[in-house]
C-alpha cells in the first residue's frame, strides 16, 4: 500500500514543486503610465549559472518570477518589442532570498536601453522565515574557526553548546539549537539536500570543508513545510567551479607559544593549575575549480589537512608535561556540476574525512591510561541531484544522499586487558567523583557505526503572483553500536576527606558489557505541498506536511559478561509508529509597497525530529548501567564479588547488589508506552525595514509551546513504599524533605513506562532585534540581541514524591522566577583602502545552565563540616537502613536558575590584498579573544558536598594569535 501510495504521489508530482531554497527572483513591470506590461521577457543573466540565463514572462497582471537561481551577482533584463530595454545591473542574489526588481517600460526602439545600477534589496517580502546568510567573503575575512558551528556563533537566535574560540573546538562539535528545540532539530543540507547523521536522533552532523561553500545560510524560523524540522536550518550552497578555471591556497597557523595566559588566581584557588590552551593550530586548504567542457561540464575540488592540538587542564604526562589531546582532519571534497541538456542538470559531489583524536579527556585525567583514542574507518556524505526547468513556469528535481560516520572510542595501547583475567579485573576504571578526573583506564571501548540514506522529489509551479510546490523527502538508516569495558565497571571514590584522588572507595558503577546491538529507521518520509499568493501587498505561504516515522530494534545477540549472561533477542517493530500532519502558515505584508518594510506573521507547527533514538531506548541490549555501593574490604583496591554475591561486606563480596533491579542487564528497563510524537507549535511576529540603501533592521518576538510531552513511570513502584526523611541544604543549613524508598521496593525488577503526560509543559519565548548593513563599495556588518526564557513543567510523579531530583518546590518552573538571558552578537568585515580589509566579531552569549545539586551516596556521604546550622555536620546522610535507593541527587535550586559563566569574546582579523595579474595574495594576521576572557566553560561538578563544587573544568581559551596566507588566481 505504500509503495503504491508513493508511486501515485510521484506520478503527481509531474503537476507541480520547486527547487529545493533556491532563490528568486520577482517584481511588477509597469509602463510609464503605471499600467500593468503583459507579455514582457524577463532574463536573470550570472556567471554562476552553468546555463547562463534563466527567463520568465510576465502575466497578465505584469507578474514575473525568476526561480532556482544560485546566489550571486546577476543582470535582469527586461524586454518587449516597441519599447527601450530596462536593465538592471550588479543586483546582488544571496542564497535563499527572493529579491524584488520592479520595471516600469517606456516607448522606444530595442536598440535603446536604459541601465540602471542600484542598491540590493535588503527585505524579502514574500516569505516570513528568519535567514541568515553568510556569504564567501564573510566566511573568509571574519574571523571563525571554519566549521558550521564556528559561523553559527554569528548568528542571531543561533546558540552553541560548547563556544569555540579560534577553531580550538573544531575537532570536536558544538552542538547548534534554537528557539528552544533540541540539537536534534538542526537540519544539515548541502544544496539542498539533507546530510545529517542518525546519531542523537540527528544531531551529530559530519565535519564539512568550509572551502566547498559559495555561501552558508542559517534559517531559525518560519521554516516552510518542505523541511521536517524546526530547528536551525542550515544550507551550504556550494562551489560548482565555473567557465574559468580558478582556485586558492589557504594557509594559516597559531602556535601556541604565542598565546596568553588567562590562568588567574580565582582558578588557582579552586585547585586549576594548567588551564586550557592550545598547542598549535594549523590549517591548509587547496581548492581548484573550472570546465572541464565551457558551459556543460565544470568540477571543484578541495583538499584540506586541519590539525589542533589542545592542552587540557590539569593534566599532566608521566614526565609532568601538560596533557595534549592531539587531533587532526583530512578531507577531501569533489564535485561535478553538468548540464546535460538546455533542460536537464545532474550535480553530484562527495567529501570525504579521515579524523583521528590521541587523547579524549576531561580535567584531571590520566593521559597515559585514561584518555581515550578516536578512529574514522569510515566517515563521508555524499550525494547526486537532478533538476530540470522544464519550462519557464515549471521546474522539477530530484536526489540522492548518504551521511556514513562509522567511529571507534578506544583505551590506549596496552590498556585493553583479556576478558576475565586478573588483568582485566585489576585495570577497571577509577572515576574520582569529589576532586575529578580518571586514571587506569578510560569509561569504555565503543564503536558507532550509523549510516543514513536520504531522497527527495519535489517540482515548483510558478505562474506570475502565485507558486505551489509539491514535495516528498525520505531518510532511513541502520546504527549498529558495541561496548566493552575491563571489569565491566568503574571504580567510584570520594577523597574529599584525604585530598588525594582515588583514594577512598565509594560505589561502582557496573555495565551489562560485552554488547553488540543496533537499530534502524525504516522510514522518515514526509509529503508536503506549499502554497504562496501574491495578493497586491500581501503574501500568503500556506503548507501542509504528512509524515510518517517508523523505526526498529534489530535482532541481536550479546556474550554473557560479568554482570549479564548471554542474551538473544528477536527485532521489535514499531518502536515508534508514527503518522502525523504539521501544517505550516505565514503571512507577509509589504507595508508601504515599496519593498522596504515587512510586517511578517508566522504559525508553525514542527514534529520533534527523532531517528533511531527511541528503538535504541527499548533495545534490551542497551548499554546500561547502575551504581552500587563498593567497599574494598581487602584494601587491593578491586571491586570484588560476583553478580548478586552474598555476605556483603566481605573479601568474597566488595559489591552492594541489594538495590540491583531482579532485571538488570537481561531486559531493557524502559516499556515503550505507544505515546504520541512530541511536537511544538511555534508563533512568530516580526518587522523588518531597510532603514537606508544597504541597511535593514529588525524586531521580532516568538514564542513556542510543545505539546505530547512524556513522563516516565516506574510501575513497581508506589507512593507507599516510599517515608518522609530530613535533608538540609549543604550551602544554607535550610530544611527540606526527601522520600526513602523502601529496600524491597528497590529491589523489584524496574518496569519503567514511557507514556504521554498531559499536564508537562514547556514553552520558551524570545525577542530578537537584529541589524544588516551592506557597506558601499564592499563590506557588511550584522548583528543583534536575542533575548530568550525557557521554562518547563515536570510535576507528574505517581511513583515517586521526590519528583525525580526537583521535589514538589521546584517541579513547576513556570511558579518560579526563572530569567531571560540575552546574548549579543556582532560582526563585520570592511576594506579601509590600499587593499587592506579589517574585519571583526563579537559574542557576549549566555552558556548553558548549570543548576546547583547534592548527590547523595547510601551510607557513606556525610554533611560537610562547615555545613550552617541547623545541618548536623559530619552526619550520614543518607542511612542505610532508612533509604533502599542506592544513591541520590537532589536539586537545590530550579534547573534554569543558574548558568555557567557569559562568554565574552572579541576577536579581530586584518588582511592586506596584494594583486599580480590574475593572482592575489592575501597575508592575515588574526586575534583571538582579544579581552582575554577567563571565563569558565564548565565546572568538575556542581554537587555541593563535593570538596570540587565549582572547581572549573575547563575554562575559555586565553587570548589567541595567528598568520595566515591566502592565494588566489
Amino acid at each position: 500500500m505504500l509503495m503504491r501510495t508513493l508511486a501515485a504521489f510521484a506520478g503527481a508530482l509531474l503537476l507541480s514543486t520547486a527547487a529545493y531554497a533556491q532563490s528568486a527572483i520577482t517584481g511588477v513591470v509597469r509602463d510609464t503610465t503605471g499600467a500593468a506590461m503583459p507579455g514582457v521577457t524577463v532574463e536573470a543573466s550570472s556567471d554562476v549559472l552553468i546555463e547562463k540565463v534563466k527567463a520568465d514572462i510576465t502575466d497578465a497582471s505584469g507578474n514575473y518570477r525568476i526561480a532556482d537561481l544560485r546566489p550571486g551577482t546577476y543582470s535582469v533584463a527586461f524586454t518587449l518589442t516597441g519599447f527601450k530595454v530596462y536593465r538592471r545591473d550588479g543586483l546582488q542574489l544571496p542564497a535563499e532570498f527572493t529579491a524584488t526588481v520592479n520595471a516600469e517600460l517606456a516607448v522606444g526602439a530595442l536598440e535603446e536601453t536604459i541601465t540602471v545600477t542600484g542598491a540590493s534589496p535588503m527585505v524579502d517580502v514574500t516569505t516570513a522565515a528568519k535567514t541568515s546568510v553568510l556569504d564567501r567573503e564573510a566566511i573568509d575575512l571574519i574571523p571563525t574557526g571554519r566549521t558550521i558551528q564556528g559561523m553559527a556563533q554569528l548568528v542571531v537566535g543561533v546558540n552553541l553548546s560548547l563556544p569555540d574560540t579560534g577553531g580550538a573546538r573544531a575537532m570536536q562539535q558544538t552542538y547548534m539549537s534554537t528557539h528552544g528545540m533540541t540539537t536534534s532539530n538542526t537540519t544539515v543540507l548541502v544544496d539542498g539536500m539533507m546530510v545529517n547523521g542518525l546519531q542523537g536522533d540527528g544531531a551529530i552532523q559530519s565535519y564539512f570543508n568550509d572551502a566547498m561553500n559559495s555561501e552558508v545560510s542559517y534559517q531559525t524560523s518560519g521554516i516552510g513545510a518542505e523541511t521536517s524540522s524546526g530547528g536551525v536550518r542550515l544550507n551550504m550552497i556550494p562551489r560548482e567551479g565555473g567557465n574559468r578555471w580558478s582556485g586558492d591556497f589557504k594557509v594559516s597557523s597559531r602556535p601556541g607559544t604565542w598565546q596568553s595566559s588567562n590562568l588567574t588566581d580565582r582558578h588557582k584557588t579552586r585547585g586549576l593549575t594548567a588551564g586550557n590552551a592550545i598547542d598549535r593550530i594549523i590549517d591548509y586548504t587547496l581548492s581548484v575549480g573550472g570546465p572541464i567542457k565551457k558551459d556543460k561540464l565544470w568540477v571543484f575540488g578541495s583538499g584540506r589537512y586541519y590539525s589542533v592540538n589542545n592542552f587540557i587542564a590539569n593534566t599532566f604526562f608521566d614526565d609532568g608535561t601538560q596533557g595534549i589531546d592531539d587531533q587532526f582532519i583530512k578531507s577531501g571534497t569533489a564535485r561535478l556540476t553538468w548540464q546535460v541538456t538546455p533542460r536537464n542538470k545532474i550535480s553530484a559531489y562527495m567529501d570525504e574525512i579521515d579524523k583521528y583524536r590521541g587523547h579524549d579527556m576531561q580535567a584531571n585525567y590520566d593521559p597515559e591510561t585514561a584518555s581515550t583514542v578516536w578512529n574514522s574507518p569510515a566517515y563521508h556524505t555524499t550525494a547526486i541531484k537532478w533538476s530540470s526547468p522544464v519550462s519557464s513556469s515549471l521546474f522539477l528535481e530530484g536526489g540522492y544522499s548518504n551521511n556514513t560516520e562509522y567511529y571507534t572510542n578506544e583505551y590506549q595501547e596496552g590498556i585493553e586487558k583479556p576478558r576475565g583475567s586478573a588483568e582485566w579485573f585489576a585495570n577497571a576504571a577509577h572515576n574520582e567523583l569529589d576532586l575529578g578526573g580518571y586514571t587506569k583506564a578510560g569509561p569504555t571501548n565503543t564503536t558507532e557505526s550509523p549510516i543514513a540514506f536520504y531522497w527527495n522529489v519535489a517540482a515548483t509551479y510558478v505562474k506570475g503572483d502565485h507558486t505551489i510546490k509539491v514535495g516528498a523527502n525520505n531518510r532511513q538508516g541502520t546504527f549498529m553500536h558495541t561496548r566493552e569495558a575491563n571489569a565491566d565497571l568503574i571504580q567510584q571514590y570520594r577523597s574529599s576527606r584525604t585530598g588525594v584522588r582515588w583514594t577512598v572507595p565509594s560505589s561502582v558503577l557496573i555495565r551489562n558489557s560485552p554488547l553488540v546491538y543496533g537499530e534502524r529507521l525504516n522510514r522518515d518520509l514526509g509529503i508536503f505541498i506549499q502554497d504562496s499568493w501574491r495578493l497586491n501587498r500581501l503574501t500568503a505561504n500556506i503548507g501542509l506536511r504528512w509524515e510518517t516515522l517508523n523505526a526498529k530494534v534489530l535482532a541481536g545477540k550479546s556474550p554473557a559478561g560479568r554482570f549479564a549472561p548471554e542474551r538473544t533477542f528477536d527485532e521489535i517493530k514499531d518502536v515508534p509508529a508514527w503518522n502525523n500532519l504539521a501544517p505550516r502558515m505565514a503571512l507577509v505584508y509589504d507595508l508601504f509597497g515599496t519593498g522596504r518594510t515587512a510586517i511578517k506573521y508566522s504559525l508553525n507547527r514542527y514534529n520533534l525530529s527523532r531517528t533511531t533514538g527511541i528503538a535504541a531506548a527499548y533495545n534490551p541490549l542497551l548499554n546500561q548501567t547502575f551504581t552500587l555501593p563498593w567497599t574494598d574490604v581487602n584494601g587491593n583496591d578491586i571491586a570484588d564479588g560476583t553478580l548478586r554475591c552474598t555476605g556483603y561486606p566481605s573479601a568474597a563480596c566488595e559489591i552492594s547488589f541489594a538495590g540491583l533491579p531482579a532485571n538488570y542487564g537481561i531486559a531493557a528497563l524502559n516499556e515503550y508506552g505507544d505515546y504520541p510524537r512530541t511536537w511544538n507549535l511555534e508563533s512568530g511576529l516580526e518587522v523588518q525595514h531597510e532603514l537606508f540603501k544597504g541597511v535593514s533592521v529588525s524586531g521580532s518576538w516568538w514564542k513556542g509551546n510543545f505539546h505530547n510531552l512524556t513522563t516516565t513511570i516506574n510501575r513497581s513502584w508506589t507512593l507507599a513504599d516510599y517515608t518522609a526523611y530530613t535533608w538540609y541544604n549543604p550551602l544554607t543549613g535550610n530544611p527540606f524533605e526527601v522520600y526513602a524508598r523502601s529496600a524491597a521496593a528497590a529491589a523489584r525488577p524496574t518496569s519503567n513506562l514511557d507514556t504521554f503526560d498531559e499536564a508537562r509543559k514547556q514553552a520558551y519565548e524570545a525577542f530578537n532585534f537584529e541589524g544588516r548593513w551592506r557597506i558601499p563599495g564592499g563590506g557588511q556588518v550584522f548583528g543583534g540581541v536575542s533575548i530568550e526564557r525557557e521554562r518547563v513543567k515536570n510535576c507528574t510523579s505517581p511513583d515517586d514524591p521526590n519528583y525525580g531530583s526537583n521535589g514538589k518546590a521546584l517541579c513547576d518552573e513556570f511558579a518560579l522566577d526563572i530569567p531571560y538571558r540575552p546574548s549579543w552578537k556582532l560582526a563585520g568585515t570592511k576594506e579601509i583602502g590600499f587593499g587592506v580589509n579589517v574585519s571583526m566579531a563579537f559574542q557576549n552569549n549566555r552558556s548553558p545552565v548549570s543548576s546547583r545539586v547534592m548527590t547523595v551516596t547510601r551510607g557513606s556521604t556525610r554533611y560537610p563540616a562547615s555545613c550552617p546550622a541547623p545541618c548536623p555536620a559530619g552526619q550520614v546522610i543518607m542511612p542505610t537502613g532508612v533509604f533502599g535507593q542506592t544513591s541520590l541527587t537532589y536539586n537545590l535550586e530550579p534547573v534554569r536558575a543558574t548558568s555557567v559563566e557569559r562568554i565574552v569574546q572579541l576577536d579581530f582579523k586584518v588582511s592586506r590584498t596584494f594583486r599580480f595579474g590574475r593572482f592575489s595574495v592575501l597575508p592575515t594576521f588574526e586575534v583571538f579573544n582579544i579581552n582575554n576572557s577567563d571565563a569558565i566553560i564548565s565546572y568538575i561538578t556542581t554537587n555541593a558536598l563535593s570538596t570540587s563544587y565549582l572547581a572549573p573544568n575547563s575554562i575559555m581559551q586565553g587570548r589567541m594569535y595567528g598568520l595566515g596566507l591566502v592565494t588566489r588566481w
